[in-house]
């Protein structure tokens, strides 16, 4: 019996956990070891000193409460424990009524579970992440997949059409409105693919091809371009922007103003698109003016992120024209921001710095 004890006695001082014992009345700590004193940061005779409700934060009925259930079947809890500096630390506790030379004491186990609680936190966070993503990744094959394939049906319809017409012998100006329909599809289709290619680029940074740029002469060639589109919504273009000479990526910056154009168009409700351009001393401005359905305030910057949309899905689009855009602008050093009002309109405004 006596070796039985000194074991006892050896386990219960080299335990790594917290082992408490305590009086199952008053909650006083009647014994402690020495991981213990290590892990709370008193001595020994501070712990018997002390009683459970000094070491715990929750409120005494809750401790009471526990102690009790503890004392009558046992009880396995988490809880929240305060070391003697003030610090507080996550613990899993298994306590247990026990008798002890005719007095009923509470054996309890303590762990520290801190390292635990950031596992499972990394866990929850990682767990939540990739539901995001696959959720994101969901709505976006939905969305690429409508997209792309509204281009490719209304090409093989118009093709079918423009058989027909062959066969009918047509004449080459009914031949050449159907072929012109078609051009514009694939154009569509090409945007959308390009946007695809161009978001993936972004993630690992865009490459730069620099040269003088006249900014007042891109306007003008994609307006020129855009034209035919801005005719069939019925919305009037006004360009104002002088010969503004910056050492930029033309075809990025081409893509750019093409991305803005397009938006405006499209949320425009076929009324009058501004573009306007000034320079500075270091930098050039330039600002795309629309009178259209406008954003809420809530998702000004949100429109900027990959995939984001802040109008009605009926409007179509993959939702990377203003990621992309953004991402394009950042690259030459500059900034592209948005002011707008719900059904007033929006103003895209890029600055670029000029060298």
């Amino acid at each position: 019996m006596r070796h039985d004890s000194e074991l006892a006695t050896y386990l219960f001082e080299h335990a790594r956990d917290v082992l408490l014992l305590i009086d199952a009345e008053t909650g006083r700590i009647v014994d402690a070891n020495r991981a213990a004193q290590d892990t709370y940061g008193y001595t020994h005779e501070d712990l018997t000193s002390r009683t459970i409700f000094d070491l715990r934060i929750e409120p005494p009925t809750a401790v009471s409460e526990q102690m009790r259930v503890a004392n009558a079947a046992g009880i396995l809890f988490e809880a929240i424990h305060r070391r003697a500096n003030g610090t507080e630390f996550p613990v899993e506790v298994s306590s247990r009524g026990i008798t002890l030379r005719g007095q009923r004491r509470l054996f309890s186990i303590v762990r520290d579970i801190t390292e635990r609680k950031r596992l499972e936190t990394e866990r929850d966070e990682l767990l939540t992440t990739t539901q995001h993503a696959l959720a994101f990744r969901d709505e976006f094959i939905s969305i690429a997949s409508h997209e792309l394939r509204t281009p490719v049906t209304n090409v093989s319809l118009q093709l079918q059409q423009f058989m027909r017409l062959l066969d009918r012998g047509a004449s080459r100006d009914e031949l050449r409105v159907m072929a012109d329909d078609a051009l514009r599809e694939t154009w569509r289709l090409s945007s959308l693919i390009a946007s695809l290619l161009d978001a993936q680029v972004a993630k690992g940074g865009l490459h730069l091809e620099r040269t003088t740029v006249d900014l007042g002469e891109l306007l003008r060639d994609v307006t020129q371009r855009l034209r035919v589109r801005a005719e069939e919504v019925g919305t009037r273009m006004t360009v104002d922007v002088p010969s503004i000479v910056g050492h930029w990526d033309r075809l990025r910056i081409d893509q750019v103003v093409t991305n803005l154009l397009v938006n405006a168009l499209k949320y425009g409700r076929g009324k009058p698109i501004d573009i306007v351009g000034r320079v500075g001393a270091a930098h050039a401005t330039l600002e795309i003016v629309d009178r259209g359905i406008g954003v809420p305030a809530s998702e000004l910057e949100r429109i900027f992120d990959k995939f984001e949309r802040a109008v009605p899905s009926q409007y179509g689009g993959l939702g990377l024209g203003l990621f992309i855009a953004r991402q394009i602008v950042h690259a030459h050093g500059g900034s592209l921001a948005v002011e707008s009002t719900p059904g007033v309109g929006s103003t895209f405004r890029v600055s670029l710095p000029l060298t």
